[in-house]
């Protein structure tokens, strides 16, 4: 796979440092305010606009820690989000705050209609934006970024939101498959991933959609929990055949297409457990993985 070229890297650059820039000067404006949008989903953003930057500094051959103290910086705003839900201790703590005292109501005036929450608003919980994505995309962002600490943190605060909205079972058995591996809960990790594994088994994906993605992803952290590093390595290659098909459709001409953040985020994981990485492709740069331990 040929790189991007450097006019391509310089704009990835110029175009993240821009968005976080109006970002922040909007929040200092007054702009989430006036228009009632929840602060959370300001970090969550923001926090994708230093995972690019980060990407695009790789990509430029930049030093790398200065590109895992961006990607570093991704995860601190998700883990921000994680803490404006649940930690009382946080100055912009909102997690009491959702759903509204008066619940408005859909439909025609005088009609009979079930109440229906609006969305929150600005000094309100977004319950959305600690969901189970924005965990494992906060975690990606500080396995790559070689800050183990910083991922337990951000481990420590996720759980299924109270307002028992759920992404689809796939999706939520990663997370807290994830969330084990991570705290190094080890035994529990293993029992819950060998009974997602055999899941995968007895109903294997068979499409190229979100059930394979996490297919691959749970193999991979099967082989990790289990110290298996065939499987391990399994899954990181199954994961970097799929993430093809994204890398030439979704993610064409984006920082994305060159990375792929799950794979790097696992391999760290795996190589923090003691596992060789064998599997070698483009979008798996070994300058962006960590030293075996």
């Amino acid at each position: 796979m040929m790189p991007p070229e450097q006019e391509q890297s310089d704009h990835w650059i110029k175009v993240s440092k821009e968005d976080m820039d109006e970002t922040w000067e909007a929040q200092r404006n007054g702009f989430y305010r006036q228009h009632n949008i929840p602060l959370q989903s300001v970090y969550t953003g923001i926090s994708l606009s230093h995972a690019s930057l980060a990407r695009a500094k790789f990509l430029n051959g930049d030093p790398i820690e200065e590109v895992r103290a961006e990607f570093a910086q991704a995860a601190r705003c998700i883990l921000k989000s994680f803490r404006m839900a649940y930690d009382p201790a946080d100055p912009d703590y909102v997690g009491d705050r959702w759903p509204p005292p008066n619940p408005q109501y859909t439909g025609k005036p005088g009609s009979v209609v079930e109440a229906k929450w609006l969305d929150p608003g600005y000094g309100e919980v977004s319950w959305a934006n600690v969901g189970e994505v924005w965990f494992i995309e906060g975690i990606d962002y500080a396995l790559m970024a070689a800050d183990f600490a910083l991922a337990k943190e951000l481990a420590g605060w996720f759980r299924d939101p109270p307002d028992g909205v759920l992404m689809d079972k796939e999706v939520n058995d990663y997370a807290h498959d994830l969330k084990l591996c991570v705290l190094e809960a080890w035994d529990e990790a293993l029992a819950r991933l060998e009974a997602h594994a055999e899941y995968y088994r007895a109903f294997p994906p068979t499409r190229n959609d979100y059930r394979r993605n996490y297919c691959t992803l749970t193999t991979a952290l099967h082989g990790i929990a289990a110290r298996d590093a065939a499987r391990f390595n399994e899954g990181l290659r199954m994961q970097l055949d799929f993430y093809a098909h994204e890398a030439n459709g979704e993610y064409r001409n984006t920082d994305q297409e060159f990375i792929c953040d799950d794979a790097v985020a696992l391999a760290n994981l795996g190589l923090h457990r003691g596992l060789p990485v064998t599997v070698e492709d483009d979008r798996l740069p070994r300058r962006l993985l960590i030293e075996a331990a």
